[in-house]
């Protein structure tokens, strides 16, 4: 029996889950329920609430503005990482692998090998799989295989029966 992917949600995928209504937004609702029902608490990283907030603060969008702080620190739906010199140090070999990562990106990216997530959740189509990643000095780093997935319906499908297969 396969276990069921340990999955991060990127920035987008949270503003897609809170701000746009479409089937995507539904099925993604309904991944985020089955994960919570089973126990399957996906991640994002503390930079994630920074990314949410700017534009809504600009906006002075104070409904979402308290939204958005509630999720802060995670809780019963969504764990959090954060940046730590580990996952900073992570980031740097994600860079160094494909430079054409933006730093955000590949924090993003390192929170999800460091949490040991299998799949990284994102509609940004710049990010790539990551099979490993090597450290010059230290070698090989030992991680989960991560794998770039977007929201689209099959995809979220899928991965709503990946979770009780």
């Amino acid at each position: 029996m396969t276990r069921p992917a340990s999955i991060y949600l990127d920035t987008n995928i949270l503003i897609l889950f809170k701000e746009i209504q479409s089937p995507e937004q539904e099925q993604l609702a309904a991944l985020l329920a089955r994960c919570r029902r089973l126990g399957h608490i996906p991640f994002t990283s503390t930079l994630t609430y920074s990314e949410l907030l700017v534009k809504l603060l600009a906006d002075d969008n104070r409904d979402l503005i308290e939204t958005y702080e509630s999720w802060i620190g995670g809780g019963l739906w969504l764990k959090t990482v954060p940046p730590s010199p580990a996952v900073l140090l992570t980031a740097s070999l994600v860079r160094a692998q494909s430079s054409k990562i933006k730093l955000p990106d590949a924090i993003h990216l390192a929170s999800a090998i460091f949490a040991g997530c299998s799949v990284f959740l994102s509609a940004d189509t710049g990010l790539t799989d990551i099979d490993e990643l090597i450290h010059h000095v230290r070698g090989k780093l030992p991680m989960t295989p991560l794998k770039v997935l977007r929201p689209d319906e099959p995809t979220l499908t899928s991965l709503i029966e990946s979770l009780t297969a």
